[in-house]
């Protein structure tokens, strides 16, 4: 591993608006996945990790679409230490082949930011046949995560970042059709993709050691991003993303929650909390009931091993 130089706070990108995070660390050493930091907020983070010397990887779908961004990024941050390996979430053998790559090249992990997203807006289905955005921002998170846990548990003190959104509140989990196979509608969906997030998130942290293992789930706010790109043809729902973005906020801006919960000191972070604003928040009631913790971790064990064994 190649030597970067000391953090520099004049030059690091910061926020300094209301909630922002002022932490700045050397993490030297430290090695980070970012998933879908190819854009938006995931983008933020990863460039303002790569001032402060960490080791970041840029797990993304899409190497054309990544390389020139960690490119740009190791030029501004002179930090040699990021490195591009695939991963599309919506493809399980790929989840596989990202894990082993990263595997043979290193042996820790002391963060693991799952900040990928999409939100499509017509029923689509993933490689193996799940609906998109569950699939996607759920099952290929929770395949992901299962598949470096015991790396986690062996670079301890390390931790799980989870994406959410305030949509959760609202949220169900339609345990009879977790696929939308009827009544699809993006919002719905959406909503239940970052409710499964909390769940993931709740009982992920009951079964690890939060002295060793901290996970975490976050809402960052509407931000100005591609999400809107999974909107596909559907002008009036691009129209409407475009007028949101016009008071919404900016992906360093969005980055704040991510990058607090990725710095904050370890003992300071609250296991299995839901964090906004750089601080622990009110979460929706449908995430604290303990049984769908545990049904939601059965039924997404069940769903991918029928997938992987046939």
């Amino acid at each position: 591993m190649q030597k970067s130089s000391e953090p520099n706070p004049s030059s690091i990108p910061q926020f300094n608006g209301k909630n922002a995070c002022k932490i700045i660390k050397d993490l030297r050493g430290q090695i980070i996945i970012i998933t879908g930091c190819s854009s938006g907020i995931g983008k933020e983070t990863a460039r303002t990790l790569a001032y402060m010397s960490a080791t970041i990887i840029f797990a993304c779908r899409s190497q054309a679409k990544t390389v020139p961004v960690l490119e740009e990024i190791q030029k501004e941050s002179k930090n040699p230490n990021l490195v591009f390996i695939k991963l599309d979430l919506s493809d399980l053998k790929s989840i596989k082949e990202f894990v082993q790559e990263f595997t043979s090249r290193y042996q820790k992990l002391d963060i693991l930011i799952n900040n990928a997203g999409v939100n499509a807006t017509e029923r689509k289905l993933t490689k193996d046949g799940f609906e998109l955005t569950f699939g996607t921002n759920h099952l290929g998170h929770f395949y992901l995560t299962s598949l470096l846990l015991d790396l986690l548990k062996r670079s301890v003190p390390s931790r799980v970042i989870n994406l959410s959104s305030s949509m959760h509140k609202d949220a169900k989990i339609k345990w009879d059709d977790l696929m939308y196979e009827k009544g699809f509608g993006w919002m719905p969906v959406y909503g239940q993709s970052k409710l499964a997030c909390h769940l993931f998130t709740k009982e992920l942290q009951r079964r690890v050691n939060e002295s060793e293992v901290k996970v975490v789930c976050l809402n960052p706010g509407h931000i100005k991003s591609d999400i809107g790109r999974d909107f596909g043809r559907n002008c009036w729902l691009k129209f409407t993303m475009a007028l949101f973005n016009l008071i919404t906020k900016s992906p360093l801006e969005g980055a704040q929650t991510e990058l607090y919960c990725t710095l904050e000191d370890f003992d300071k972070l609250k296991g299995g909390a839901y964090y906004q604003d750089c601080q622990v928040a009110e979460e929706g009631a449908s995430a604290k009931k303990e049984e769908d913790w545990k049904r939601l971790w059965e039924v997404s064990e069940k769903l991918i091993s029928e997938k992987i064994n046939n």
